[in-house]
């Protein structure tokens, strides 16, 4: 009996991530959102990336960010790398604060603990660049081999691997 709720409280979110990942945005936000509200991390991390890009819902770089904070603060290591991305590629957002380069560093790093290739390959590029970071190409080459080590095709171009 538990297997079959298990299956039946998957569904949902498969089905909004399926939306999402063929580009139907606005059937994809009305299921996300939903699921979010509903403390989904999944969710809650698709829907950020909606807002911040401004697909299926108005363009928020704020609620972008609420709903990311709300994933990762459940341990959710994308949402972590989406944020750092905030930090780095927004509009308003890396405006807000005196360092972005840090601030993006920050829940990069957080999210390389937590094994995601693109963020270890972004925390390896700032130490490289010494952005946000002291500059350390020892440190750098240990972040981008990491990432290339979990299949980052990036990291592993870099490397010529």
């Amino acid at each position: 009996m538990m297997l079959l709720t298990g299956i039946a409280n998957a569904a949902p979110i498969d089905d909004a991530v399926r939306l999402y990942e063929t580009g139907q945005y606005e059937a994809a936000a009305k299921q996300l959102a939903t699921l979010a509200e509903g403390g989904n991390p999944v969710a809650q991390e698709k829907l950020a990336v909606l807002y911040f890009y401004g697909r299926g819902v108005p363009e928020d770089e704020e609620r972008a960010l609420q709903w990311a904070r709300r994933s990762a603060e459940q341990g959710n290591g994308e949402a972590m790398y989406f944020i750092g991305n905030m930090y780095v590629f927004g509009d308003k957002l890396p405006k807000s604060i005196a360092d972005p380069d840090q601030e993006a560093a920050k829940w990069y790093f957080e999210a390389a603990r937590r094994s995601v290739p693109e963020a270890e390959y972004g925390l390896g590029l700032l130490f490289l660049a010494g952005k946000g970071v002291v500059q350390d190409q020892e440190e750098a080459m240990r972040w981008i081999r990491l990432a290339a080590d979990h299949g980052h095709a990036g990291a592993r171009s870099f490397l010529g691997k």
